[in-house]
């Protein structure tokens, strides 16, 4: 059997590397797809509600915070003319989104951990994987959105031809993001627990569940998210509503999908160190 070992001190041009990383997702394109079929199936073939978990966390959510604005528990501050449970389920359904989407990348690569020091295959499947996973997950997760459009009776204006451009580029935006992280993710078991700690309080600085307010300490920070602009644009892409920062997130996608190329070049490059962590 040909023993394989893994070094890091091989030199190479960046675009070099960006050629060699294009050439081996190509190639391990079938085995990422094959991979992410077999998690599918194994996740929900003894699972009695099946796919409905996908849309737990959505479901959940979007009924606690129906109930809290329905009670005259909290307040909800939501734009004129959108029905609060459109508002709330849109924008909890998009949010989802993002979140699982950081989270990717290092949730597809920790699942692959037992293989990934044993067998000689592309790591780079691994991060394909943990992506058609999520586009099969937001395959799903539209239900609800156009059940409640309909139920509702909302009807989209021509904005809804941006609202792929805006789902790729959320989606480019935090997948960047979860790719940069993850080789000290691999690591460090930390950072998972930072990211499951923290996507949830950022949830709360964003206008997700209620419109960013108008006034306050909060203004400056709901200003300060680049989530504030993507989230309500897509948002208003459904519900008719003319986009406020197409440019904004024009210029954030060109620059995180760098940030993406720089991420898969960090990631090429320190997984054999990954690897020998894991295997010592």
């Amino acid at each position: 059997m040909k023993t394989v070992v893994y070094t890091s001190d091989k030199k190479t041009h960046f675009f070099q590397e960006l050629k060699s990383i294009y050439r081996d997702i190509k190639s391990s394109n079938f085995l990422a797809y094959q991979m992410t079929k077999r998690d599918i199936q194994s996740q929900h073939r003894q699972s009695l509600l099946g796919f409905f978990w996908i849309l737990a966390p959505v479901i959940i959510n979007s009924l606690i915070w129906l109930f809290l604005n329905g009670s005259g528990v909290v307040n909800v501050n939501i734009p004129g003319g959108i029905p609060y449970p459109v508002f709330v389920i849109l924008g909890t359904t998009i949010w989802n989104i993002f979140a699982e989407a950081v989270q990717s990348p290092i949730t597809s690569v920790n699942t692959g951990r037992a293989i990934i020091s044993k067998i000689n295959f592309p790591k780079e499947a691994l991060l394909m994987k943990g992506l058609y996973t999520l586009l099969f997950n937001l395959a799903i997760k539209m239900i609800p959105v156009v059940a409640i459009l309909i139920v509702y009776q909302v009807v989209p204006s021509w904005n809804l031809l941006l609202f792929p451009f805006y789902l790729v580029a959320l989606t480019i935006f935090a997948f960047a993001i979860g790719l940069i992280i993850t080789p000290l993710g691999l690591i460090y078991t930390d950072i998972s627990k930072v990211l499951i700690t923290g996507i949830p309080f950022l949830m709360y600085i964003t206008p997700v569940v209620y419109a960013a307010p108008k006034v306050g300490v909060f203004k400056f920070l709901f200003n300060l998210n680049p989530l504030t602009y993507i989230i309500n644009d897509t948002r208003n892409t459904l519900v008719g509503v003319e986009t406020q920062s197409l440019l904004f997130t024009v210029i954030l996608t060109v620059i995180s999908f760098i940030v993406l190329l720089i991420g898969l070049v960090i990631f090429r490059k320190s997984m054999p160190i990954v690897i020998e962590k894991i295997a010592g």
